[in-house]
């Protein structure tokens, strides 16, 4: 028997809802607000989570990560009246099981229930702890990124090829190194490949190997890429980079598991686990022609979409302070401890190249730091300061100003605006407010403010601000 959650302001789907859960053999418990829901889901074990989006105290969408992340991490099926396909994709891309509209017949209900209690279930018969993976520099608290450090843990024992698709710096190569570690092949190389860097001219030389005298100073026979990646691990950086004119070579390999060198008559055996990584929209470039549609079929034998710092402040500090202990043992020295003042601009900067960015600039803090112990905005490049100074005075100018006459705290009956424009904008000059006065405090705008943490960041990145208004 399961646990399963039904939040959702409707008595009446309310009581469907238990009918068919306690039908199924489940107890059903129930909740009429978000804020009770992610309260019960906190305090008690709970399997799966029916989810109504349009809740009198938010959008059921922006607290998905705050259940996923409550300690049963419970499957969540989002049920609304409100079809929309944009939603339907925000709430898969957040971890969602599945997403059903009102009013839903039994059939609905029951069977995303049914597969998602089946897959608890199998979980458990077969848990396997991805806390290893942590080793390889991979941290961070969203649920977007446990949902990927728990696709990767579960593909790495195998031999499947996996493509890992995100913005640039997101960590790529972290997980493709983690995978290979998690592997049978961890005793083999783990070998590079950046497609972007590859000399034009003599890419099949360096991918497939050469024989000697089979181009303008090729002097000694050359061993491919290919070759030395066998039995351990390739990873394909850029793989959206590579030629089209090689692109055939390259999938012939992946099916014979075989190579034969430029230039050369005889085969060897090429045996290895491929894991590629693009920052490119690759079903968009096969449809433009720019990449072979059976190679993609190919590459994604599993697909693991890593997010973007922007838009996860509550990874911003974990990922700050694991590459700041890095840093400390890699340079010399006790590991540093934050002022109040650089985590905030920490908090405050949008972070557009992402965990890289933020690795190397953490770096560069602790060597400007020097014999310091403690951080400060001074350790930080011009360009973070001055980005968040500036995002501060906007805030705060911002803030103070309202594109309808006001009286009394209302617009004039003659500038009344539709009441979902006027919702908004009073939603955007509280939150300006709030974060221009309280500057990246979050503790301190969550007390003020009686929001969620996930309902604050939501909120944030609707109206386009950060933690310091911009």
């Amino acid at each position: 028997m399961g646990n399963v959650l039904i939040i959702d302001d409707d008595q009446t789907i309310r009581d469907a809802l238990a009918r068919v859960v306690t039908r199924l053999g489940h107890a059903p418990q129930m909740a009429a607000t978000l804020s009770e829901g992610l309260r019960r889901a906190g305090d008690r074990d709970v399997d799966v989570v029916f989810l109504d989006v349009r809740m009198p105290d938010g959008n059921g969408l922006d607290a998905i990560g705050d259940i996923r992340r409550t300690p049963s991490n419970p499957e969540v099926i989002v049920i609304t009246g409100w079809g929309d396909p944009d939603g339907a994709e925000r709430a898969m891309r957040q971890g969602a099981w599945d997403y059903i509209e009102k009013p839903p017949s039994v059939k609905t209900m029951t069977a995303p229930l049914v597969s998602a209690m089946e897959h608890r279930r199998r979980g458990r018969d077969t848990a396997k702890p991805v806390s290893r993976f942590r080793f390889a520099g991979i941290v961070g608290d969203n649920a977007k990124r446990a949902q990927c450090l728990d696709q990767a843990a579960k593909a790495a024992p195998s031999d499947v090829n996996v493509l890992l698709t995100g913005p640039t710096g997101a960590g790529k190569e972290l997980f493709a190194r983690a995978i290979h570690e998690g592997s049978l092949r961890r005793d083999g190389a783990f070998v590079v490949v950046d497609c972007a860097a590859l000399p034009a001219g003599i890419v099949e030389s360096v991918l497939f190997g050469s024989e000697k005298g089979v181009y303008t100073g090729a002097d000694r026979r050359r061993e491919g890429v290919l070759l030395r990646a066998h039995g351990g691990t390739l990873f394909l950086d850029e793989v959206a980079e590579m030629p089209l004119s090689v692109q055939k070579a390259f999938l012939r390999v992946l099916q014979e598991r075989r190579v034969r060198p430029v230039g050369g008559l005889e085969e060897a055996a090429c045996d290895f686990r491929l894991v590629a990584a693009t920052n490119q929209d690759l079903p968009e470039m096969v449809r433009q022609g720019m990449f072979r549609e059976d190679l993609l079929f190919r590459l994604q034998g599993v697909s693991i979409e890593l997010p973007p710092l922007a838009g996860h402040p509550e990874d911003i500090l974990e990922f700050a302070d694991h590459f700041a202990v890095e840093a400390a043992e890699r340079f010399g020295g006790a590991p540093r401890v934050f002022s109040e003042d650089f985590s905030r601009a920490l908090l405050a900067y949008p972070w557009p190249g992402n965990v890289r960015e933020l690795k190397n600039t953490m770096d560069g803090a602790l060597a400007l730091a020097g014999g310091d112990e403690v951080l400060l905005p001074v350790h930080l490049p011009l360009h973070i300061r001055v980005c968040v100074a500036r995002n501060r005075v906007s805030a705060r100018a911002a803030a103070a100003t309202t594109p309808w006459p006001m009286a009394g705290g209302m617009p004039l009956a003659g500038n009344l605006p539709p009441f979902r424009e006027f919702r908004d904008k009073g939603e955007g000059d509280y939150l300006r407010a709030l974060t221009g006065r309280y500057a990246g405090d979050i503790s301190r705008m969550l007390d003020v403010s009686g929001l969620s943490r996930s309902r604050l960041y939501a909120l944030l990145k609707k109206h386009g601000l950060t933690a310091a208004g911009a």
